[in-house]
């Protein structure tokens, strides 16, 4: 209780950063900060009902917080693998606290409180496949804003390198976005895996 306490203070001074630094309109249109403030939303909604003896962990319950810690975790990963070294992301120069509070330590956070004091044995096989389900909405709201007339900072019609299209052209973005959703699938997977694994050891 006292650790999702903890997330939920952590999360939300992390967005309260990122909207000193950007508004929150030119802020909310970027997964970053959108599976931050899923974080906020679900870890104050579980403390929530916690306190008022009204949680109930179904399975609605694991398939999102699992979508919750697997939009986290692909943030960090996303970041520090492509973002960071790419020198993309310019708008965190020179704020790095700011950068960390959404990236580092609220996914590690999350990551914790499955690993301490999640209980195993209640991820599905199918669960990796509606976590997915998070990055083809994102995608689907990219396009949407941008055939709108939406623009993300610096006036870019793509939110992030690899969803460059004038770059890349449609079927190498694609096949980028193609990949990630793979990676994706393929670390919930690994996920599901050990924690039935994880449970088994404990019978």
């Amino acid at each position: 209780m006292l650790f999702k306490i903890i997330i939920v203070v952590v999360s939300g001074v992390g967005l309260y950063l990122n909207f000193k630094l950007l508004s929150f309109q030119k802020s909310i249109i970027y997964f970053t900060i959108q599976s931050n403030l899923l974080c906020f939303i679900f870890f104050l909604t579980i403390v929530i009902l916690t306190m008022t003896h009204k949680l109930k962990k179904g399975n609605l319950y694991y398939i999102l917080k699992g979508m919750v810690t697997m939009a986290i975790t692909i943030t960090m990963f996303v970041y520090q693998l492509l973002l960071s070294s790419d020198g993309g992301m310019g708008a965190y120069t020179g704020h790095a606290l700011e950068c960390n509070f959404v990236h580092l330590y609220v996914p590690l956070l999350v990551i914790f409180d499955y690993i301490i004091f999640g209980t195993k044995g209640h991820l599905k096989k199918s669960y990796p496949f509606y976590w997915s389900f998070i990055l083809i909405a994102y995608t689907l709201f990219d396009i949407i804003y941008v055939a709108f007339g939406g623009r993300f900072v610096g006036n870019t019609t793509y939110p992030y390198f690899y969803m460059n299209v004038d770059q890349y052209g449609i079927i190498g973005t694609f096949i980028n976005c193609i990949m990630i959703y793979i990676f994706f699938i393929g670390y919930g997977v690994i996920v599901q895996t050990i924690d039935y694994k994880l449970a088994k050891s404990k019978q």
